[in-house]
């Protein structure tokens, strides 16, 4: 089984790119708004399915 991996980043890579914290995106996959895809036990974020996430209270 072959999985395109071009659209996917690692959690810390995601936040890094967002300017957040690894742990508010933990804290969004747990409310349910982000839903991450886990291969070999590593979670994803895809890309093209989460271009950018609302934060209410970004300064």
């Amino acid at each position: 089984m072959k999985i395109d991996v071009s659209g996917l980043m690692t959690i810390k890579n995601y936040a890094l790119r967002e300017s957040v914290t690894t742990s508010y995106i933990y804290k969004l996959i747990k409310a349910g708004t982000m839903t991450p895809l886990i291969i070999d036990g590593v979670q994803f974020i895809e890309v093209n399915k989460f271009p950018t996430i609302p934060v209410v209270n970004r300064r």
